[in-house]
């Protein structure tokens, strides 16, 4: 191994990789040295972006510049009539430049197509495709600001949590916002924005802001879902109220189907834990195929396993962080492994409370 010297820099070669696909946080602190608030860099680029793709633009980037030094020397070979430089790579030979599996070469593709950092045009007559890499918008620029509560009670005392509160846009102007206080279900008025652009047949992007709505299945029966809605609404989850130390809900919604009970009252104090494990789920897996973002009633249900008291916080994020890359499914790995660690936690206390039986009764 060898440090970096002061001048290192200039005897080296680098791809180029845009600071907008990396996100970057910085924080504000108080006269007290406690932190006030967080402020998150960020873009559309560093949260669709698999590190794979975002290597894969810096190299294809690099030959580009290749290509507009050999223009300047009189080769036009890999520049069209409109003076745009593209590239000449069929699958195979993106495998050899990338050093990727051809599953993992049209994974990238995709992800810098969705983005609109590439666009393909055919030349037919089985010749490879010409690849045209796109500029970086840097209009997609965000700013997420979250603000800091130290949590005052539960084994997370004074733990700090970080609420989303606002987010804008390069501009500074705000492109979404958090209302304080929570629904009626007991979780955030607004969840975390998702999929901000979308590319074009020509390889642009359209940059919007989603809803808030929950994501989760969509049903194409319209009926059923306001059947749905309205016997959601007739078992609020307020007439939990009198019994909120128990997870279930009350005898009288039993006779109700299964899936259209309301969900499990939650302690208000969870509320904030539950909407960071929600954040730290959606970053991570952004990069998962397929994979949506983690709904309201999905939030309910991991609360549950904080509310019984053998799972906290930190080992949540820990779970989270630990999925697997490859992983089919990381919901149901979140939820097996939080209910393993449950298990382990209640057979710990069982065989405590026994040890302590033992000794007090002999």
């Amino acid at each position: 191994m060898a440090d970096i010297t002061i001048d290192q820099l200039e005897t080296q070669t680098f791809y180029q990789i845009p600071q907008i696909f990396v996100a970057n946080v910085e924080k504000k602190y108080g006269a007290d040295g406690q932190v006030i608030e967080k402020i998150k860099s960020t873009s559309v680029y560093a949260r669709e972006l698999s590190n794979d793709a975002k290597l894969a633009y810096g190299v294809l980037y690099n030959r580009c510049l290749l290509s507009i030094r050999s223009y300047h020397q009189g080769k036009t070979d890999y520049v069209d009539a409109n003076g745009s430089v593209f590239l000449v790579y069929t699958v195979e030979d993106l495998q050899d430049v990338l050093d990727k599996g051809k599953t993992t070469v049209h994974k990238i593709k995709k992800e810098l197509k969705d983005v609109g950092l590439l666009r393909e045009v055919a030349q037919g007559a089985n010749r490879p495709n010409r690849l045209y890499l796109q500029n970086v918008d840097a209009s997609l620029q965000e700013y997420e600001y979250y603000a800091a509560n130290v949590v005052s009670v539960g084994r997370d005392k004074g733990k700090i949590i970080y609420t989303h509160i606002k987010t804008t846009n390069s501009l500074g102007n705000v492109i979404f916002y958090s209302s304080p206080g929570v629904d009626d279900n007991g979780g955030s008025k607004s969840e975390r924005p998702t999929k901000l652009i979308k590319s074009t047949k020509n390889g642009g992007s359209k940059n919007g802001r989603p809803n808030n709505e929950q994501q989760g299945v969509q049903n194409p029966n319209g009926s059923k879902n306001d059947k749905n809605n309205n016997e959601l609404l007739d078992n609020s989850s307020r007439k939990a109220e009198k019994i909120s130390e128990e997870i279930s809900s009350p005898p009288e919604t039993d006779s109700t189907p299964i899936q259209n009970q309301s969900l499990p009252f939650i302690k208000p104090q969870y509320y904030s834990l539950l909407q960071v494990i929600a954040d730290r789920y959606n970053d991570r897996l952004f990069c998962f195929p397929d994979v949506v973002t983690l709904t309201h009633q999905q939030k309910m249900k991991v609360g549950e396993y904080l509310e019984t008291g053998y799972v906290i916080s930190d080992e949540v994020l820990s779970i989270i962080d630990r999925i697997p890359s490859d992983c089919q499914s990381p919901l149901a790995y979140l939820y097996k492994s939080l209910e393993n660690l449950k298990e382990e936690r209640r057979l710990e206390a069982k065989l405590l409370a026994h040890r302590q039986a033992e000794q007090r009764y002999g």
